[in-house]
């Protein structure tokens, strides 16, 4: 892919969309723990937070490839538990002694309403204009809203499957 076809920020939802459950969702919360021998993640009545297979390769692949040395990579989430969303992308694991907050370059935003006030904020932080972005989600209608401010936009539904990520990066290199 030429390097001016290439999104500048990569922007993923948290909940259903990297991981599974959605933080709502967990019977427990915190505190979480980490087994260390097997790197499992638990809510405090034992409940496990788990990365999505292809959500952990494209973390991995964004914070290790030189081919995307320079990216910025974020999340926007409307997480109501971001105490125990922060706690969990410390404690996942993606690979080579990396965990999900360092993959996370660009930081985020969590906030409530509309996606798009998110990506107002994050247009605004990181000076990246909105066609040079592309969303990870698994809210159909997350999707149409953003996709409306010319942000290429990915539908996943029930988390981040196999082929999605390049999926993705092919539709934004055909957009530009």
């Amino acid at each position: 892919m030429p390097r001016g076809k290439r999104p500048k920020l990569f922007v993923f939802d948290l909940d259903d969309t990297i991981w599974r459950p959605e933080m709502y969702l967990l019977n427990g919360g915190a505190p979480f723990t980490k087994d260390k021998k097997t790197g499992r993640v638990r809510d405090r009545t034992g409940e496990e937070v788990t990365l999505y297979p292809a959500a952990r390769e494209a973390l991995h692949e964004l914070a290790t490839s030189k081919e995307w040395q320079g990216s910025l990579v974020c999340y926007a989430s409307r997480c109501h538990e971001t105490d125990w969303a922060h706690t969990c992308m410390d404690l996942l694991d993606v690979g080579d002694g990396l965990n999900v907050a360092s993959c996370f370059n660009a930081g985020g935003v969590f906030q409530s309403g509309s996606k798009q006030g998110h990506f107002q904020v994050l247009a605004s932080q990181h000076g990246v204009d909105f066609e040079d972005m592309i969303f990870f989600d698994n809210e159909r209608w997350n999707i149409t809203e953003v996709a409306k401010m010319g942000v290429t936009c990915v539908y996943t539904p029930n988390g981040l499957k196999k082929g999605q990520f390049e999926k993705g990066l092919q539709d934004h290199a055909s957009r530009k």
